[in-house]
């Protein structure tokens, strides 16, 4: 089980014939352009496309510990997504064996379906919008601009359309996260339609009352907070087309070539001597379970008696014939709701041949393959710094799923033909229940439909072997061996205390390290400060903060962390820096919850603007929100705005008496509007100081003078520093410049672009000896961090080969920018 195809795949960009949308009123476009965009060359290719021969169910989050829940429908010819959860996007790119054998990519999706307006199914539809809207406008990909080129980009306007709630203000809501005003978001309406499938909503709502008063219906749906409409969708696939019969075209006179394709089309072909043939003369009708599939999630036990009712679901149950049934039914539905007895009645009332997949608490916890290999590399280089990761939890689930089923090589990319003998087999066989897990894919039109796994490789002593057994890698880790055992001999005769306080807080913890959308390495800004054993603050919470905290120290630990956390510093408002808070914020409630402990909200330190996106979520998604939090505003000294009367605040008198801080002081910093850096000391003397975004600034130059710590953002390379003006970032040099200025005794150089996912360039950059390069999964303490800038010699060699291509790259973007440069001078 789980063995990594090595096949090739063709991937075609995605096909849709004409929809009803109700478009949103975001962008406005004339009807010319668009008439132009609809005899693009998508438009050509959806001519021309096929029913598609292969159809899976690829599960991205699996519901499990740290994950949330998301549901990938691939073709070879397009993808459709439902629910859309924090981290949805990573957890996509992120694995080779879904990649090459599902068809599993973030590109190609137009179109995404939820099923219950919560943040658990769309806190990734921002960060969703935002790398879609990328991979169309590669400039803003590559250097993180934010000047907009509307000419350049109008005839690739990406478009998502999403399907579910009718709200289109979740729409709005990703719409305002775009960095460029060409992101074209529609609220889709209804039945969907393509050459693919058919999928269809079945709205379901909290009481029976609801579903049986259709004007009390509507003004629920338009008028409440929190949505009382729950949607599940039935997914049909299109028939497949016929298989050509060689021996039938031969006595028919049907010569290879074009007709053959007519014909599979469905389209009869006249031959040179008059005759006219029809498809079904040269074609033989494929028999295979075509049956609908049902994705469904059931938020509580109130929606339970509507669901029980929906008339477009009774068709599917209590019926002895397969052919009426669903194939698979995929249940998002929360545990509590999903273990009730009625629940599970219902479940009982469909055929006994229908499969059933479960994404929930019960399932397994996504497992990051790539990331746990690049963790075991950095702890050749240091254990302590750089710890393992802790395995999966739940893992022992992974067989339990696949249970009498086959998961062997599927090698053949054409449509299984069934027999009789087969199709009897099919309707005798029982059903079965999978736990979800990463790497769990379902394969509905295939070789071998039903449960299989295709989960990346990774054997732990093999990879290490390999690294280690490179000469020029082994020769820099014996020189670092060297190094460091003589200053820990010495660092041992100098302390006698090795419970020193002052040598293990602060600890910090490096959870994200990459700038904008996150890749397979680095994740969203996110730092976490042990200030001592019961008190820890985090600097900035980007899109899956908690995934990632989870990931590395496992359930029981990061529940003790969380009751820990007493406050959370926003810098500034973009959301690679705070779509993670609102997970996290829950989860934390959850943690205080289990141990029966005296929940205190946290202390939420952040620009006053943010209170817009509490108010947002508050009155749209979940009103409890407030609840979990104590609203600190940065600016102390504008007027509050879009007040919330149940929103608690709190002062920096509070934030110094709560994290036993003897100064906390942010700092307006050069990045966007109301962006912000922060200095701190901690009562034992011990000044951090945390950059955010930004420019070199003098301000944070003048507040953090003479700190002890230094964390400042680098995200582009010093060749790159015309690109850094233009985003309003430093360049590596700049901040080493500023940790000079301020006379920092150490600096970490974070927030990297992700095209430094392995490793950051430093071979022209003047590094003192005072200065580290951060990781994710990546911890310091006092102790520790003067370590790190003897790690980057042996960093850069394990790295070596990753540096290059990323300095070619780099190379290629620089001169396309010089072609424009000169196109540009020769049009004047």
């Amino acid at each position: 089980m789980g063995k990594k195809r090595k096949r090739q795949l063709g991937l075609n960009a995605g096909n849709r014939q004409e929809q009803s949308t109700q478009q949103i009123h975001i962008q406005s476009e004339p009807n010319s352009q668009r008439s132009k965009r609809k005899t693009s060359g998508m438009d050509k290719l959806t001519q021309l496309a096929k029913v598609p021969t292969k159809i899976n169910l690829v599960v991205v989050g699996t519901g499990g510990p740290g994950t949330s829940r998301s549901l990938l429908l691939t073709t070879e010819y397009t993808r459709y997504m439902f629910n859309c959860g924090e981290g949805s996007r990573r957890l996509i790119s992120i694995s080779r064996s879904l990649r090459q054998a599902a068809y599993a990519k973030v590109s190609g999706i137009e179109n995404i379906f939820i099923t219950y307006k919560n943040w658990e199914n769309i806190g990734g539809l921002l960060g969703m919008a935002m790398t879609l809207e990328n991979q169309k406008n590669t400039e803003l990909r590559a250097f993180g601009s934010r000047e907009k080129d509307c000419q350049a980009q109008t005839s690739s306007t990406p478009k998502i359309t999403i399907y579910g709630p009718p709200d289109e203000k979740i729409a709005m809501m990703a719409k305002k996260f775009a960095v460029s005003a060409n992101l074209n978001i529609a609220k889709g309406e209804g039945k969907y339609e393509d050459l693919c499938v058919t999928i269809t909503p079945v709205a379901f709502y909290n009481n029976l009352d609801h579903e049986q008063n259709p004007a009390k219906r509507q003004r629920i749906n338009s008028e409440c907070k929190i949505n009382d409409v729950a949607y599940c969708y039935i997914v049909q696939a299109k028939p497949p087309q016929p298989k050509i019969n060689v021996e039938k075209c031969v006595d028919a006179g049907v010569t290879i070539g074009p007709m053959v394709g007519l014909l599979q089309r469905g389209h009869p072909v006249t031959l040179d001597n008059g005759t006219v043939i029809r498809p079904e003369q040269v074609t033989d009708m494929p028999v295979m379970d075509n049956r609908p599939f049902l994705i469904l999630d059931c938020p509580s036990t109130e929606f339970l008696p509507s669901l029980m009712k929906c008339c477009e679901l009774q068709d599917y149950t209590k019926t002895d014939v397969d052919r009426r049934s669903f194939s698979v039914i995929v249940h998002m539905t929360p545990k509590h709701v999903y273990d009730s007895t009625i629940y599970q009645a219902w479940m009982e009332s469909f055929h006994i041949s229908t499969d059933h997949l479960l994404m929930n608490s019960e399932a397994v916890g996504a497992e990051l393959t790539r990331v746990r290999e690049h963790q075991t590399l950095l702890n050749l280089v240091s254990s302590e710094i750089f710890p393992l990761l802790p395995a999966v939890e739940h893992a022992d689930k992974m067989e339990v799923a696949l249970q009498g089923k086959n998961s062997g090589e599927d090698d053949e990319n054409e449509i299984v033909v069934m027999t009789p003998e087969t199709e009897l087999m099919l309707s005798q066989k029982k059903g079965q229940v999978a736990v979800a897990f990463s790497g769990l894919i379902y394969v509905s039109r295939g070789k071998l439909p039903g449960f299989h796994a295709e989960i990346d490789e990774f054997n732990y002593t093999d990879l290490r072997e390999r690294y280690l057994s490179k000469l020029d890698f082994k020769d820099q880790l014996d020189k670092l061996e060297a190094i460091t055992s003589t200053e820990s001999a010495s660092d041992e005769d100098k302390e006698t205390d090795d419970k020193d306080f002052s040598s293990k807080y602060p600890r910090v913890v490096f959870l994200g390290t990459g700038s904008s959308e996150p890749n397979k390495i680095r994740a969203q800004s996110c730092i976490l400060v042990h200030l001592s054993k019961r008190s820890v603050i985090m600097l900035d919470c980007g899109e899956d903060s908690y995934g990632q905290l989870y990931r590395f120290y496992g359930s029981r630990k990061t529940n003790r962390i969380l009751r820990k956390l007493k406050a959370i510093f926003i810098s500034h408002m973009h959301g690679d820096h705070h779509l993670g808070l609102i997970t996290l914020m829950k989860e934390r409630k959850a943690a205080c919850d289990v141990k029966n402990k005296t929940f205190s909200p946290l202390l939420l330190v952040a620009p006053v603007q943010m209170k817009r996106w509490i108010k947002f979520y508050h009155t749209e998604i979940d009103d409890d929100i407030t609840t979990l939090f104590r609203f600190v505003k940065i600016q102390t000294w504008l007027n509050d705005f879009g007040e919330l009367p149940e929103l608690k605040t709190a002062s920096f008198e509070e934030v110094l008496q709560e994290l036993d801080l003897s100064e906390f002081t942010p700092v307006p910093v050069e990045h966007c509007n109301n962006a912000f850096g922060i200095s701190f000391r901690q009562s034992s003397g011990f000044k951090l100081v945390y950059s955010g975004d930004t420019m070199p600034c003098e301000a944070l130059v003048k507040a953090g003078e003479k700190c002890d710590l230094l964390i400042h953002e680098a995200t582009h390379e010093d060749s790159l520093s015309s690109h850094a003006k233009v985003s309003k970032h430093s360049t590596f040099s700049q901040a080493i410049d500023i940790g000079k200025k301020m006379e920092a005794k150490h600096i970490i150089l974070t927030h990297f672009s992700q095209r430094y996912s392995h490793m950051v360039p430093l071979y022209k950059v003047e590094l003192p000896d005072n200065v580290g390069v951060a990781f994710d999964n990546m911890q310091v303490n006092p102790q520790t961090v003067k370590y790190l800038p003897k790690l980057i010699p042996a960093l850069t060699e394990l790295f070596f080969d990753e540096l290059q291509k990323s300095a070619s790259k780099t190379l290629k973007y620089d001169r396309n920018n010089e072609k424009l440069e000169m196109a540009a001078k020769d049009s004047l």
